[in-house]
């Protein structure tokens, strides 16, 4: 009874550490995922249109409906635990022609659970693809419809 006692702690404070060690793995992949998912609607100058609903369940559609930018469109997809991530696309080479790359980068704050207070880290996903035609939504720094309903 007393070993048990004594090993107790340790124990637990390794499963709980090993738990969220893997929430937040989870999380980095659904980021790394969508990173992706972005870089390739940027590649091919597609994307769904703007104001068209996330999810039908979703509760941030009304916050982000009538999505203008695709940097919006990204931040706003469902992720667990209401990570909304920065988002950001840039041409690497500094122009936007058919072949050059274009980068999606994300970015959140990520904290631990209470129980084991080690503080916050911040959770980075990056996807590099190339252009396969010119972008027509380009402009001023971001992927913009031409119009929007």
């Amino acid at each position: 009874m007393v070993e048990f006692a004594l090993i107790l702690l340790p124990l637990l404070i390794l499963v709980v550490g090993i738990i969220q060690f893997g929430i937040g793995l989870n999380y980095w992949l659904d980021m790394n995922r969508l990173a992706n998912q972005g870089a390739r609607w940027a590649v091919v100058n597609a994307y769904p249109e703007c104001g068209l609903p996330l999810a039908d369940n979703d509760p941030n559609t009304v916050a982000c409906g009538g999505t203008t930018t695709l940097q919006r469109y990204i931040a706003c997809q469902p992720l667990p635990n209401a990570l909304k991530p920065t988002v950001t696309i840039s041409f690497p080479t500094g122009t936007a022609t058919r072949g050059e790359p274009v980068q999606v980068t994300l970015s959140t704050p990520y904290s631990f659970a209470p129980i084991m207070e080690l503080g916050t880290i911040t959770l980075r996903a990056k996807a590099t693809m190339r252009l396969e035609q010119t972008p027509k939504r380009f402009a001023a720094g971001s992927f913009t419809p031409t119009a929007c309903p």
